[in-house]
Formats: C-alpha cells, sequence, structure tokens
C-alpha cells in the first residue's frame, strides 16, 4: 500500500462511521483492543478508535498515479468523509493521508515532488494531514528473492 488515509480519534465512532457510510477498511481497531504484535514501542492495546482506507495500490515510484487515486477517493467519498465530525471525531484530532515513495536521493542530489492544488483543497476542507515517507528503493537482487 503505497497511500493511505488513517482516521483516529479518542470519541470516534469508527463502526458507526462505517455502518452509514458503507466504506470499506482495511483495518479497523477499538479504543483498549489490543494491538497486534508489532516492535512499536507503543502501549499493547489502543488508544484511539480509529481505520485506514487504502488509497492507491501504485508503485513507490508512481508518485504520480498515488496522487491521482488519492484525489479520485477524496472527491468520491467526499461527503462520506464530512461525515467523521457527526461520529465523535474532533477537530483537532487530524486525519491522514500518507504517501510512500520511493527515495531518489542516490540517483539525483534533489528530490521535489509536487502536490495538486486540488489534492491540497480536498484534504484541506477535510481537515486532512499529507504525510510524505521517503523509502530506500529495493535493490534489483533483493526483488528477485
Amino acid at each position: 500500500m503505497s497511500c493511505i488515509l488513517i482516521i483516529e480519534g479518542k470519541k470516534f465512532d469508527v463502526d458507526g462511521f462505517l455502518e452509514s457510510t458503507k466504506m470499506q477498511p482495511y483495518e479497523k481497531h477499538i479504543k483498549g483492543e489490543k494491538r497486534p504484535f508489532k516492535k512499536t514501542g507503543k502501549k499493547p492495546i489502543y488508544e484511539e478508535s480509529g481505520c485506514r482506507f487504502d488509497l492507491s495500490t501504485a508503485d513507490f515510484n508512481d508518485f504520480e498515479t498515488q496522487r491521482k487515486d488519492a484525489i479520485k477517493f477524496l472527491k468520491e467519498n467526499f461527503e462520506k468523509l464530512k461525515s467523521l465530525y457527526d461520529f465523535g471525531l474532533k477537530k483537532s484530532e487530524v486525519s491522514s493521508i500518507g504517501f510512500g515513495i520511493e527515495n531518489q536521493m542516490a540517483d539525483f542530489w534533489c528530490q521535489t515532488e509536487y502536490l495538486q492544488p486540488e489534492l491540497l483543497k480536498l484534504a484541506g476542507d477535510l481537515n486532512f494531514a499529507i504525510e510524505i515517507s521517503l523509502y530506500h528503493p529495493a535493490l534489483e537482487d533483493d526483488e528477485n528473492e
């Protein structure tokens, strides 16, 4: 998953939101549930209720498609996503669109990425943050194993 939407809040009624909107997250958790085992250093239980949506399955080296897919998802689900705040999510609990992209700094001395005004406006109107995480590109030998 190269682009995801993360929604979490202390009093967020995630079940109510998903039932009302009929949206299908790839992950959902309820405050107080045990976290799956991961070496994250976080507490063993969820401190907030939330869900995650896959916005794009484009490769990490295809940021253009990730952006297009994210815009399409936000436009298609805009009204549903606007209703998040009717289900206990506070404006101070900012949801986040996370892009995972390939770090090209080994090949170029500068890496710049462009976020279209349409994407920024949709995210801003929904009170969503945007994060870009750079990942080391997989070596060809690693991909063939």
